[in-house]
């Protein structure tokens, strides 16, 4: 590691309350800066979009210019976040951008922030900001805490330790981010912290029904559709120990539906009684399929996911397998079975 690093990486065992976090560092870098780029992940999920929009926030009251960027679409779900079209797509920006730092959230590397990629090189200074096991320390401030449920638990700890005043608007964003990444509070990320800081934050002004509602049970009609058609195409192996649910292209075509208009329909393969583990497998074109993976306790979907270059958490991660849709699906089957036997 470069001397000019600094790492703080926190065991998942351990209580974060207290975990330290490189508060200095941190404040100390986006204070010199003079133009900021933030961005997430590939196909932005709540905590993505959240923590974004958050710490655009913060460095404006820094007196900071902030560009907030993304590769892919904006799922419909995520529309009533406060300012959220002001994360513009990579497409539409210019070759120069003219930045000095840049913001990396929940990315284990950077190949997860898409065609963003291009921007985040030279002299351009990384803090690099993540929950994920697999994170590797690629920014001249890193801090990684795997014990936390999201990064907006984590943006949370950082911006009530420096003062920042969060806003109606700012605990929206960041309670949305928790709530999302810890599918409404049931994953095993979930700990009394975390729902002290929603509470926190449920004061400051985020209304709880309301995200919830705006997230969860306000689709379009397109997504309904398409969500009948999915569920449709479920399939249970393994003695029913594993769930599988498809979405092809002619799917999104004859429900006139968008590919972001699919996100958390993977939950769906938990749902069933005596299901270890699930997978989405989403037709991207002839010879690639995205796949979605998640499991209950006892079995490490990451580990499959690492095999076909994805990554992500114990039980939520994901991969692009370079194959057709069936023979995908053969050895998502394949692997799952291999890790529930492992798990047994």
């Amino acid at each position: 590691m470069d001397s000019k690093e600094k790492t703080i990486r926190t065991d998942a065992d351990n209580d974060h309350r207290g975990t330290p976090m490189p508060t200095g560092e941190i404040k100390a870098t986006l204070e010199r800066a003079k133009r900021v780029l933030v961005v997430s992940h590939i196909d932005p999920d709540g905590d993505a979009l959240g923590t974004q929009l958050a710490f655009g926030e913060y460095l404006r009251s820094l007196g900071k210019e902030v560009i907030l960027a993304r590769d892919s679409a904006i799922p419909d779900k995520y529309a009533f976040l406060p300012d959220v079209d002001t994360i513009v797509p990579v497409s539409a920006m210019p070759d120069d951008i003219g930045i000095d730092t840049a913001v990396i959230l929940e990315c284990p590397t950077l190949d997860r922030t898409g065609g963003v990629k291009k921007y985040l090189s030279g002299d351009v200074i990384l803090v690099n900001i993540d929950h994920h096991q697999d994170s590797a320390s690629f920014g001249a401030v890193n801090w990684i805490n795997v014990g936390a449920s999201s990064v907006g638990e984590m943006a949370y700890e950082y911006l009530t330790e420096v003062g920042f005043d969060i806003s109606r608007k700012v605990a929206t964003d960041l309670y949305t981010a928790i709530l999302t990444d810890t599918g409404r509070f049931r994953f095993p990320s979930t700990t009394k912290r975390t729902m002290i800081v929603a509470g926190d934050l449920i004061a400051l002004g985020a209304d709880p029904r309301t995200i919830c509602d705006q997230v969860y049970y306000n689709m379009q009609p397109t997504t309904m559709l398409l969500t009948g058609r999915v569920l449709n195409s479920m399939e249970y192996h393994n003695g029913g120990r594993i769930c599988l649910l498809t979405l092809t292209r002619r799917m999104l075509v004859e429900t006139g539906a968008r590919e972001s208009e699919s996100d958390g329909l993977v939950d769906f393969t938990l749902f069933t009684q005596g299901v270890v583990t699930g997978a989405l497998l989403k037709e991207i074109d002839p010879q690639t399929t995205k796949v979605s993976l998640r499991s209950n306790n006892g079995v490490n979907v990451s580990e499959i996911a690492a095999r076909f270059g994805g990554g992500g958490h114990v039980n939520a991660s994901g991969c692009h397998v370079p194959l057709p849709l069936n023979e995908a699906k053969a050895e998502i089957v394949a692997a799952l079975k291999e890790a529930d036997g492992l798990a047994s």
